[in-house]
């Protein structure tokens, strides 16, 4: 076991550019083997490891002859934009074995797995595979609020704080598509951001997704878009029940108003 901690601290993984809760948009794709490793002789010991695009499911596999007890030793470390995060853990179980790694990030850009695994009595061999799924894209569509007006990326920019506005929906491709998945309403590459995670009446732009409370939405049965930072208790808002194009997106103290009912894209 002494052995098995030194290689475990060996293989801290070098954070690349950047998920907790694991969402599936849609059914997974075939999972993709992405390291594996073999040793041979009684206690011995297997380190793998792989780096993982925008993975939704992360598993370590164990095999060993004959079946027995292992340790399994695992290091996630991902990014997400600019951020990056790192989870780690370990078990100990009999052969064969499978289990699902969780990710410090809900959408990771990317991943690297590290997994290493001994054996706990005599034995030949061990082997470990390590391997992840994706999800197809999630669907991009408008996101319609309070009496036909849109949530609209002024200008179809995707430049640093640009404004979040209401605007006639009208089936832009551009400024008025939206996906929404892993709590985040993105526009292309860009997410839909409490400004600085101002609070009550803070405006709402475009900005780097990231991970941040300020930017991760959950959707209700009421059709509030509710802010995960400042409580939960935060709306995405057309400010005033305008239907003027142009006016800025605020989020404001939820009410199950009508100017705070959004369709899902």
């Amino acid at each position: 076991m002494r052995g098995l901690r030194r290689v475990s601290a060996s293989i801290a993984a070098t954070i690349l550019v950047t998920a907790g809760v694991i969402a599936a948009a849609s059914a997974a794709a075939a999972s993709t083997g992405i390291g594996s490793c073999s040793a041979q002789g009684d206690f011995a010991t297997c380190v793998a490891s792989g780096t993982a695009t925008k993975p939704v499911t992360l598993t370590v596999t164990v095999t060993s002859s004959p079946d027995q007890d292992v340790y399994v030793a695992w290091t996630d470390v991902c990014s997400q934009g600019t951020g990056a995060g790192s989870s780690s853990g370990s078990f100990t179980a009999e052969t064969p074995v499978s289990r699902t790694v969780s990710h410090p990030y809900s959408q990771p850009d990317s991943c690297i797995l590290s997994a290493d695994a001994q054996l706990q009595a005599g034995g030949n061999s061990v082997n470990v595979s390590l391997s992840y799924s994706q999800t197809a894209a999630p669907a991009v569509h408008e996101v319609r609020g309070y009496s036909s007006m849109c949530a609209d990326d002024s200008g179809a920019s995707s430049a640093l704080r640009t404004k979040i506005v209401a605007w006639k929906c009208n089936s832009s491709v551009g400024a008025q598509s939206w996906s929404f998945s892993g709590g985040e309403l993105k526009r292309g590459s860009m997410c839909m951001n409490d400004k600085a995670a101002g609070g009550s009446g803070s405006p709402v732009i475009l900005y780097t997704c990231n991970g941040g409370t300020n930017e991760l939405w959950s959707h209700n049965s009421q059709g509030e878009y509710v802010l995960k930072a400042h409580g939960s208790t935060l709306c995405l808002d057309d400010p005033a029940y305008s239907t003027k194009n142009g006016t800025q997106l605020i989020v404001y103290t939820c009410k199950n108003s009508a100017n705070q009912h959004w369709s899902l894209p």
